[in-house]
This record gives structure tokens, C-alpha cells and sequence, in this order.
């Protein structure tokens, strides 16, 4: 099955999860905690009946003669029968959509092992605006269906545009990545990573910031987008980063933009080692 293959069969699964889970963003029904994810996080009820949407679409394929193992916040591990692998986080964003915030994605890869490098096809979805992205390796990445060319970021050397912070409450994270952000011009945390890596490969988003280990699993379909559309992202020390795991269990920091000399500046700030 090519990479491009899969898209039709994650639209479908977006589009079903869209429907399903925008009635009950903001909702008590939709925050009901009703178990723990195979990633660690509290499942509500609107993740859990976006993941129903996405195994019953994959069961479907399966029993169409597609084969693949499935890996999934929520239930973690399932087999239908070899490789690749395909993730799912069926809701990226699950804080700002039980709240009622409107920054939430259906995000899903394919990938043919297990590392940032071997994905070959990546889809995000905002469940709110109905906003598409999606790349094959090597194929270029596209939003709603038309090819990304971002702009360079205007860049004067000595500030960022709009930095994108991910980082947990506490002093430590932002403390290490305050060389950055006393640089940046305007500051966003919007709660999606997924959604903020694709901002970051069209452009809006000047630089990504993520200076504690988030979970990689994330990263995987958006990385791909970034990277398609020329995009560059390191750890937070500067090191690549395509051989780091997708799997559930593995993190990663993250600085990425898809203007190499932001990039490459912001590294400097940090002390960082420059390629």
C-alpha cells in the first residue's frame, strides 16, 4: 500500500471523528473521565468514542485485506496482521476540547519501523475548522489539498516573530528556554502539538518550542508535514532527531521551523551546538 493510499481512508476516519466528537467539546458528558490511556493520560469520554471511530474504520480495512499494527493513545498495541505501523491520536488537543477551546486535531501516520524517519505518510486534521494537512515522504506536504510553499519568516537577525511554547506548568522548562522567548516578538501556548507543527510548516508559527520531553508518539504525522515542506527541527541541544522512537513510551524536546536561519538563531541562544 503507498503512502498516498492512505489518505482516503484517513479522511474518512477524520471526517467521522469530527462529527462525532464537536457536540461534545465543552460538554460534562464529554470530559467524563472514563478510564487511563495506554499513554498515561486520563481517557474522557469524547477520546474514547473518537477511538472507537478510528478501530471500527481500521477494523473495516483489515478485514478488507489490509495489514498493519495499530498503535493508539488509548489502547495502546493491537495487531491486525503485520506491518507498517499506524498511530493514532484520535484527539491531540484533549484538554482545549473538553474545555470547549477550539484548537483540537484527529492526527494520524503511517510509518514502516519504528523512528521520526521512517514515517511515510502524515495527516492532522483540526476537528474544528475542518482544516486539512497531510505529506507523503517525498511527495511534498499539502492543506486542504494545495501544496505548501511557506514564506521565509521575516527575519532581521536578532528577533523571532511568534514563538510556540509547549512546555508544562513550572518555572524549569520555561527557564530554559527563556534565551528564546526574551527574543520573541509575540508568544503563543496553544495546546495542540500536532496542530502547532502543521501552523509551523505553513508558516504562521516562526518557531516551535518545546524544551521538556514531550511523548514522540505525538510528533510522528506533523514532523513529516514540517519536514516536507522544508521545514528543520533538532532536539532542544541541537541533535537530530529522526532516529528517535514513535513509539508510546518515548520523548523527545523539540525546537523546529521552517526557516533555517530562526532555527539555527535560536540554537545560538540556547548555547547550543550549530550544524
Amino acid at each position: 500500500m503507498s503512502s498516498q493510499d492512505w489518505l482516503p481512508l484517513f479522511r474518512t476516519i477524520a471526517s467521522e471523528v469530527r462529527a462525532s466528537v464537536t457536540p461534545l467539546a465543552g460538554s460534562p458528558a464529554g470530559r467524563e473521565v472514563v478510564g487511563a490511556g495506554a499513554g498515561g493520560d486520563q481517557t474522557i469520554y469524547l477520546d474514547q468514542i473518537a477511538e472507537d471511530i478510528v478501530v471500527r474504520h481500521l477494523e473495516e480495512a483489515y478485514r478488507r485485506g489490509l495489514r498493519f499494527t495499530l498503535i493508539s493513545e488509548e489502547l495502546g498495541e493491537r495487531d491486525f496482521g503485520g506491518r507498517p505501523l499506524v498511530l493514532a491520536d484520535p484527539v491531540d488537543g484533549s484538554y482545549n476540547a473538553k474545555s470547549g477551546l477550539p484548537y483540537y486535531a484527529v492526527v494520524l501516520a503511517a510509518t514502516e519501523g519504528d523512528q521520526f524517519r521512517d514515517v511515510t505518510f502524515g495527516y492532522v486534521q483540526n476537528l474544528v475548522t475542518g482544516d486539512e494537512f497531510c505529506a507523503a515522504r517525498g511527495g511534498g506536504a499539502f492543506r486542504n489539498g494545495r501544496r505548501l510553499h511557506p514564506e521565509p519568516a521575516s527575519f532581521d537577525g536578532g528577533s523571532i516573530p511568534l514563538a510556540q511554547l509547549d512546555a508544562p506548568t513550572g518555572v524549569e522548562p520555561r527557564d530554559r528556554a527563556s534565551a528564546i522567548l526574551k527574543r520573541a516578538e509575540k508568544i503563543r501556548q496553544l495546546g495542540s502539538a500536532a496542530l502547532n507543527l502543521c501552523h509551523t510548516a505553513a508558516g504562521g508559527i516562526a518557531l516551535q518550542v518545546t524544551p521538556a520531553p514531550v511523548r514522540a508518539f505525538d510528533l510522528a504525522a506533523p514532523l513529516r508535514i514540517l519536514w516536507e515542506a522544508g521545514g528543520v527541527a533538532s532536539d532542544f541541544d541541537g541533535r537530530p532527531i529522526e532516529e528517535v522512537s514513535v513509539r508510546l513510551d518515548s520523548r523527545t524536546t523539540l525546537l523546529a521551523s521552517v526557516t533555517p536561519a530562526i532555527h539555527r538563531y535560536a540554537l545560538q541562544l540556547l548555547g547550543a551546538a550549530v550544524a
